[in-house]
Order: C-alpha cells, then sequence, then structure tokens
C-alpha cells in the first residue's frame, strides 16, 4: 500500500535526508582544509547566514550564556533544512505541473459513438 503524503511532508522528509547527507559528507569525512571549506560551503549554505547572525547576536550581548555556539548550530540546521526543502519542494511543484500539462486528453468512445 502506498502512503499518502503531501508534498509538503515529501519535501520534509527528503529535505533531512539531504541534510543529513550532507553533514555527514562534511563532518564525516576528512578532508584537506581547502577541500573542507569548499564542501562547506557548497553542501552547507546556510552558514554564511548563520554566522553573521550569531556574531551579531555575540556582539549585541557577549555576556548572555546563549551566545556560544548554540545559535549558531540551530542557525545552521534550522536555514540549511529550509534551503534544501525550498529546493525539494520546487522539484516536487514542478515535476507536478509537467506532470499534469504533458497530458494529452484522448477522446473518449462509448459505445454509440459509431451511430453520430
Amino acid at each position: 500500500m502506498k502512503p499518502h503524503l503531501s508534498d509538503m511532508n515529501r519535501a520534509a522528509l527528503v529535505a533531512a535526508l539531504l541534510l543529513g547527507l550532507a553533514a555527514f559528507a562534511v563532518f564525516g569525512f576528512q578532508h584537506g582544509f581547502e577541500e573542507s571549506v569548499t564542501w562547506y560551503l557548497i553542501l552547507l549554505p546556510g552558514a554564511l547566514v548563520a554566522g553573521s547572525i550569531s556574531d551579531a547576536l555575540y556582539k549585541a550581548m557577549p555576556s548572555a550564556p546563549t551566545t556560544g555556539a548554540l545559535p549558531f548550530w540551530s542557525l545552521l540546521i534550522s536555514l540549511n533544512f529550509l534551503w534544501y526543502f525550498g529546493i525539494v519542494f520546487a522539484a516536487i511543484k514542478g515535476y507536478r505541473w509537467l506532470a499534469t500539462a504533458s497530458k494529452v486528453e484522448m477522446p473518449k468512445r462509448g459505445r454509440n459513438d459509431h451511430d453520430a
């Protein structure tokens, strides 16, 4: 029996899998320094935004206990999840649009069409 999932649920599931694969590719393998930075920025593009927001939070409240690594990592995960979710959701909607746009309606023939 096929599971009946909405497009958003499918996109969220695939985005979580892609985020996990990207994190594994970046942090699971030993790379050289240049390769590591390249893979980090390509597979986790939300790191730039997460770093700047985390830095701004630290500059605004340097003595707050939550301005350490917690904002950076939570922003990194959530922004990259949204990035992958947007890509997958757009791909699903594009596929659905192409599938419905390419359907050619064939005229239906009934039993007595030859009499008309």
